[in-house]
């Protein structure tokens, strides 16, 4: 389209920094700019200092910068507040930090019409709208310190790249590669695990360590917070390479094995695996290895904003020599990290350390205590809680089992789980914040993804009586299936805890789904319902004649919504909109398979359930390529396919065991 002369209106963004997210965030704004009123002929410029002009600048910047008053701010590197104040073209985006000023401009933008519905092209919302018309008035300040997502599940370098792209776009601020080479979950996807359908494709871990490169290259120009490591450190400094759960045959000479836990009687991998085989603690020859190791890997690569320093990622596997015995693995954990803050002292190095309170570092150390407590962020990672229950900081009555070496018993009562955060935080009053695994593996039991979305606002909600500062999400970087309602909710409600869940979910809905949002929203919850998720996760009784009902009409429901599918999927839609309804038919197929598959299961059919089952991982596992941007198929066959087996299975560190 050719525009005459005096038709071209124009605007300028003016900006006092080449500061690279500044930059990058100015780069965003034009490019939606341009998409809302591509009428506009829209200029960007430096200027050497700030002044108060009469001319159409639409300045973007810091606080400081543009002479806007700071709120109160803990820690303005890591905390975030955003200023905006825009008409007629003109005014000011502004943050406390770089990554704030990107996060005011994303804000800038929904409060204009944009919306961010999932990762990739076909979750952005652009709606036509001339610039002038736009009137933004918006001073606030996060709530919590800490939002963001951790890797997991099985993904593609693509995955990721849109991933991270997308997460400041829903209010994150912090992105985590867990792993020193995050190996297995991009082998899950090109290894085509659960998927009969797709040839498996080789995967190198020099290809990974370049996809890290890569992924780090975007969180920093976003400037995220960089999240690094957690697990590994017990075997990477013994050369043997911690990329996942799979047991490996190493052969592994004595020099090496001499530093492994003495578990019954034996110095070995645990179940060969490296990453989950916990090391000799009391020996300060293996207590040395691994401070080096750790504190090199931090001086080596100084982009690291917080480095995870946990143990293995296994329970009941400690070590029983004469002289582990004389302490908990807590003690041996504190003494451990005190070393290493010793070590990066000596270094110079800023590094901020995570340490973890997880299966059985649960148990408060009785002798040792952190020396210089300003290195350190608590991690609270409650893995065994039901999701049924949202956090309660009441623990009245709740008495915390004593330790019993490699016979421990965790917690599933969130109250027993915040008992032992209690304990821990009455030798620790620093920054803290928890773990959480909402989308892992909790999500698949809740299909139309209703409850665990508010769940996840409950849950945020309750951080602060807690006295924990914000959440990582641990979860499949693919959890839009139907929708990304978890996802909104917990970025905006760890931006604004007071945010309501109903009026979220109805934004989210209208957005996604245009004029008859409210009746998909209807709808969903109804599906969340007749799944009934206290019953998926195996509170109530396997044979259920009442479960079997549920599970019945979820057919039934799905008759009567097809018409709503049908209209919609025939009309003229924005193209996001449009491929929300796609993957709503898709999700409406795939949940009548699975409700069939455990009615029957409900019934105590258990042959035809796990035949029913089959079908409808095959059809997952068939049509995956519909549907790879936006749901987990390998999490879901991983998570779900328990059920139909006769044994119950736990899915403590990342694998189905």
């Amino acid at each position: 389209m050719v525009l005459n002369k005096e038709h071209v209106k124009t605007m300028t963004i003016s900006t006092l920094h080449d500061q690279p997210t500044i930059h990058f965030a100015i780069e965003e704004l034009l490019k939606y700019l341009l998409l809302m009123s591509p009428e506009y002929q829209i200029d960007t410029r430096k200027e050497p200092f700030y002044t108060e002009s009469e001319a159409a600048y639409l300045w973007v910047g810091l606080f400081g910068d543009l002479d806007i008053s700071m709120p109160e701010l803990a820690n303005p590197e890591l905390d975030d507040a955003i200023y905006i104040d825009v008409k007629d073209a003109k005014g000011h985006i502004a943050g406390s930090n770089p990554r704030s000023v990107l996060l005011g401009v994303y804000r800038f933008l929904e409060e204009a019409g944009c919306r961010w519905l999932r990762p990739g092209a076909d979750g952005d919302y652009v709606p036509r709208k001339a610039l002038e018309t736009i009137d933004v008035k918006v001073n606030e300040k996060a709530t919590y310190r800490h939002r963001g997502l951790c890797i997991e599940g099985a993904v593609s370098i693509e995955n990721m790249l849109d991933n991270i792209h997308w997460a400041p776009k829903a209010g994150f601020n912090s992105y985590f590669l867990e792993f020193k080479t995050p190996y297995t979950f991009f082998d899950r996807w090109y290894g085509h695990r659960h998927n009969k359908y797709k040839q498996p494709e080789t995967i190198t871990v020099d290809q990974v360590d370049a996809f890290t490169v890569e992924m780090e290259k975007e969180i920093k120009k976003r400037g995220l917070i960089y999240h690094a490591v957690g697990h590994g450190w017990t075997g990477e400094p013994l050369g043997l390479p911690c990329l996942g759960w799979d047991a490996v045959d190493y052969a592994v000479d004595e020099d090496k094995s001499r530093f492994f836990a003495l578990v019954e009687g034996k110095r070995e991998l645990w179940h060969g695996v490296p990453l989950n085989t916990n090391l000799c603690f009391s020996n300060p020859d293996a207590r040395r290895l691994i401070v080096q190791y750790a504190a090199d890997h931090a001086q080596n690569n100084p982009h690291i904003d917080m480095l995870h320093f946990w143990l293995a990622d296994a329970f009941n596997n400690h070590c029983e020599c004469e002289n582990c015995l004389k302490a908990l693995p807590s003690d041996f954990y504190i003494l451990m990290l005190n070393e290493l803050d010793e070590e990066l002292t000596v270094r110079n190095l800023s590094t901020r350390v995570v340490f973890l309170l997880y299966l059985d570092l649960l148990w408060v150390p009785e002798k040792e205590t952190l020396t210089n407590p300003g290195r350190f962020m608590l991690l609270f990672a409650p893995i065994s809680r039901t999701y049924s229950r949202s956090y309660d900081s009441d623990t009245t009555g709740i008495e915390i089992q004593p330790f019993v070496r490699n016979r421990l018993k965790f917690p599933t009562n969130i109250r027993e789980n915040v008992a032992f955060l209690k304990a821990w935080q009455q030798l620790f009053d620093g920054d803290g914040f928890t773990y959480e695994y909402h989308h892992m593996w909790d999500h698949y039991l809740d299909p139309g993804y209703f409850q665990i979305a508010d769940m996840i606002s409950q849950d945020v909600k309750n951080l602060k009586m807690l006295r924990l500062n914000g959440i990582i999400s641990d979860q499949t970087q693919r959890s839009f299936f139907p929708t990304g309602l978890g996802m909104y909710v917990l970025g905006k409600t760890l931006w604004n805890d007071e945010a309501d869940f109903r009026q979220l979910a109805k934004e989210y809905f209208i957005a996604s789904f245009g004029d008859e949002g409210e009746v998909c929203l209807h709808y969903l919850e109804t599906i969340s319902d007749l799944f009934d998720p206290p019953y998926m996760r195996g509170e109530k009784p396997r044979i259920s004649s009442e479960a079997a009902d549920k599970l019945r009409s979820v057919q039934e429901i799905v008759s009567d919504f097809r018409p709503v599918l049908e209209r919609n999927l025939g009309s003229a839609l924005h193209p996001t909109i449009a491929k929300s309804w796609e993957y709503l038919l898709i999700h409406a197929e795939m949940i009548c398979l699975l409700a069939s598959a455990l009615e029957a299961r409900a019934d105590g059919r258990a042959e035809e359930a796990r035949q029913l089952w089959a079908q409808t991982s095959d059809y997952a596992q068939r049509n995956e390529d519909l549907y790879q941007t936006v749901f987990d198929v390998f999490l879901y066959i991983q998570t779900l396919h328990k059920m139909f087996d006769d044994e119950t299975k736990t899915h403590f560190g990342g694998e189905v065991t």
